[in-house]
């Protein structure tokens, strides 16, 4: 998307109707290049009301992000840690940016959101599916001095720093689900993508990923092959979006310090209080073979621990699907 074509959707950003003429105006552009544009961005899934007389509208309103918005509800602490916060309508991966940025500088504490990823990815290579500004969608670069041990904690870290900030939020009965899933009554919320690029015993340069969803709205969401929830379907006082990302920012910052000065034992058994898997039968999907049995927790390694065939069994890798009980 384009800056005049994202100058548009923030005019048309508060739900209400505004003229050809009026938005012409102000973009310094014709009426018809407004319709042009108004086609553009309806490519994007968005709805968009053109009632003659009346003008244009988004079908609701939209609350896009804003970098100023987020630090403002940042502590100082944390706002001080950023070296950049770069907010886009549109990239292909915001882990994919930060990781291609890596060969050519420095990527700590680089924060970059997208309102629209044209090919966000989860774990496996599985397509992450958000539509338009519809989702909270970020990747933060990190850098440890001394890889932390074991390295699956940064994962585990993430998944408690958001577990923490919606529950400072409001939101309650959130799990997780291993290794990098947040779900709210068998309903994924969200996940998480870390990529690494570490040395054995040496420092340690990670990419982490977050895709929450926030208010989705019916375009795309057909292809999401898993049963979902989003924020503002489980709170009954509509939370900006914003306050959201801002909540979430000031946990995993904290959290990413943390392991970075503590001994992560406490992290893997606070991630334990939150798993809405164990005890559950499931089938965990291998490369080339799938396994099934019941789900123990995991150890203090953050391996996966299952009993199969009534033997203790352990994994590092792999997706888990749900048994219906």
């Amino acid at each position: 998307m384009n800056k005049s074509h994202h100058e548009l959707l923030r005019l048309l950003a508060d739900g209400r109707f505004h003229s050809g003429t009026e938005l012409g105006e102000s973009l310094s552009v014709s009426r018809t290049a407004i319709w042009q544009k108004i086609r553009q961005l309806e490519k994007y899934g968005l709805v968009i009301d053109s009632v003659k007389g009346k003008g244009h509208r988004l079908s609701s309103s939209l609350e896009l992000l804003d970098q100023d918005r987020i630090c403002a509800g940042l502590p100082d602490s944390v706002r001080s840690e950023l070296a950049e916060i770069n907010v886009y309508s549109e990239l292909d991966s915001t882990n994919r940016y930060l990781l291609e940025l890596l060969g050519s500088e420095e990527i700590h504490s680089h924060l970059v959101f997208a309102e629209y990823q044209t090919a966000g990815r989860g774990r496996r290579g599985n397509p992450w599916i958000s539509p338009f500004a519809s989702g909270i969608c970020f990747s933060l670069g990190w850098h440890f001095p001394v890889s932390p041990e074991p390295l699956t904690v940064i994962a585990l870290g993430t998944g408690v720093a958001i577990v923490r900030a919606l529950n400072k939020l409001g939101i309650t009965g959130v799990g997780l689900k291993w290794p990098n899933d947040i779900f709210i009554n068998d309903r994924k919320l969200g996940g998480i993508l870390v990529e690494m690029r570490a040395e054995s015993t040496g420092p340690c340069n990670v990419v982490i990923g977050v895709g929450l969803n926030y208010e989705m709205r019916n375009s795309g969401t057909d292809l999401i092959d898993q049963p979902w929830v989003d924020i503002n379907t489980i709170t009954t006082t509509r939370l900006s979006r914003n306050d959201c990302v801002s909540g979430v920012i000031n946990e995993l910052i904290n959290m990413l310090n943390e392991i970075s000065r503590s001994d992560p034992g406490y992290i893997i058994n606070e991630w334990r209080k939150y798993d809405c898997l164990k005890g559950r039968f499931a089938s965990l999907i291998l490369p080339g073979d799938t396994v099934n049995g019941r789900i123990l927790g995991i150890d203090d390694h953050g391996a996966l621990v299952m009993e199969i065939d009534h033997q203790v069994k352990k994994y590092n890798v792999g997706e888990i699907s749900v048994r219906a009980q």
